[in-house]
């Protein structure tokens, strides 16, 4: 991490979730591939939504049940802009998509692969500001850390 400079705590924090989520979707991936051989990859998505529904529903009623006492209120749905639904609905796709790759190529090149490709659409999402997001341009450093993982990508693949 001293390579990345001076970091406030809520930043170093996050990147620290970052680096959990991303170890998190690697067994994931391997835990869906070993469902989706059971179950198929329709089979697969669904038991994985239903058991992240309940767990999120348990943490919600937790949640709530700390706060027994505090009044608050829920932002309203329609204040949620349309397309920030779209996460549940590219949750299907990424987990059939993950389930049907990792067996066929492994955990190590379907890894990277992933993670190469949204490294790719985070650099595009960020030049272009969609989305809400900060608006961070293209540059010569970000294109040759993408081109980095590209070649990691290939790296992976010669077995």
């Amino acid at each position: 991490m001293a390579c990345l400079g001076a970091l406030d705590v809520k930043t170093v924090l996050a990147l620290a979730a970052a680096a959990v989520s991303g170890a998190a979707m690697a067994f994931q991936g391997t835990f869906n591939a070993a469902l989706g051989k059971r179950v198929g990859l329709v089979g697969t998505s669904a038991i994985v939504h239903v058991t992240g529904a309940l767990l999120t529903l348990v943490i919600l009623v937790a949640a709530l049940a700390l706060r027994a006492g505090r009044p608050g209120q829920l932002p309203p749905l329609s204040a949620v802009p349309l397309f920030a639904y779209l996460g549940g609905v590219l949750s299907v796709l990424i987990i059939a998509g993950v389930a049907f790759a990792i067996p066929v190529t492994g955990a190590a090149l379907g890894v990277s692969v992933i993670v190469t490709a949204q490294l790719a659409a985070a650099v595009l999402l960020d030049h272009l500001g969609a989305f809400g997001l900060q608006h961070i341009p293209v540059s010569w450093v970000r294109l040759l850390g993408a081109l980095l993982a590209v070649g990691g990508c290939w790296l992976m693949a010669h077995r």
